[in-house]
């Protein structure tokens, strides 16, 4: 009812298809991760050439490649029984490393790279929030659709950066705690938030990973990747402002009825 449509029709359909070959050779869900990871870095060196578009198509290719490599991970890990808090941070870890290629080589790209340095910093810092912001919005979704009204326990974390990542994770997650309370309250209103949110959980794909990797390449065709940045750090920080704001309310309209 949520899922970016790119997943639906393009990424999820080729990683099923790789599923059983992956079970069957015994790949580890983290070598699929690290394996995505080559993909990006891969679409990174191609980015640096995106003044010429063969490079810019290739670039955008092994970024598609990542994202199945992404979500073939998790289906392996499931489907093994090789699920881990390392392979959860892993698999997140990675996403950073792939976009933080992509970025710096198109910061290189430039003669004069210090300004666009500065520009792709704050660019993606507002990423890295909005991305939190959207997994957390789709993860409660899904877990109130299968009737868990509560923030699910943290796993202990081992080290600083898990602990860092859980309490940003807890932090955005925090906004919608109202809505676990109502429902908890009234069980017989889930049906009424699932289908009163689900329109606008779907329009927030314009925030996953998927459309940002379009947006890069469609920026590079056009000839100034700055425009991929400009328009990530002012017009999607807005627009998540935004619908975060519509997203509450439709929330306690959807559980007030």
């Amino acid at each position: 009812m949520i899922e970016d449509r790119t997943n639906l029709w393009i990424v999820h359909p080729i990683a099923e298809w790789l599923l059983p070959w992956a079970l069957r050779a015994r790949i580890h869900p983290n070598l699929v991760s690290l394996t995505g990871m080559g993909c990006g870095l891969a679409a990174g060196w191609c980015y640096f050439h995106w003044r010429e578009p063969g490079f810019v198509v290739a670039g955008l290719l092994f970024m598609i490649a990542w994202h199945v490599f992404d979500g073939l991970d998790g289906k392996v890990a499931r489907a093994s029984g090789k699920q881990s808090a390392l392979g959860r941070l892993m698999d997140g870890l990675c996403d950073y490393v792939v976009f933080i290629s992509v970025y710096l080589a198109l910061v290189l790209s430039f003669d004069d790279w210090r300004p666009v340095l500065a520009l792709a910093v704050a660019s993606g810092a507002a990423h890295a929030v909005q991305s939190a912001w959207y997994e957390g919005e789709r993860d409660s979704w899904k877990r109130r659709a299968r009737g868990e009204f509560a923030l699910p326990t943290q796993r202990q974390a081992h080290f600083w950066g898990e602990r860092l990542y859980n309490w940003a994770e807890s932090l955005l997650s925090s906004g919608g705690r109202a809505t676990d309370s109502a429902l908890a309250a009234a069980p017989g209103k889930q049906q009424a938030y699932l289908d009163g949110t689900a329109p606008m959980l779907r329009g927030l794909a314009l925030f996953s990973a998927n459309n940002r990797t379009l947006g890069i390449a469609l920026a590079a065709f056009i000839g100034n990747p700055l425009i991929f940045w400009y328009w990530e750090l002012l017009a999607l920080s807005f627009l998540a402002l935004l619908m975060a704001m519509l997203l509450r309310r439709r929330e306690r309209a959807s559980v007030a009825r």
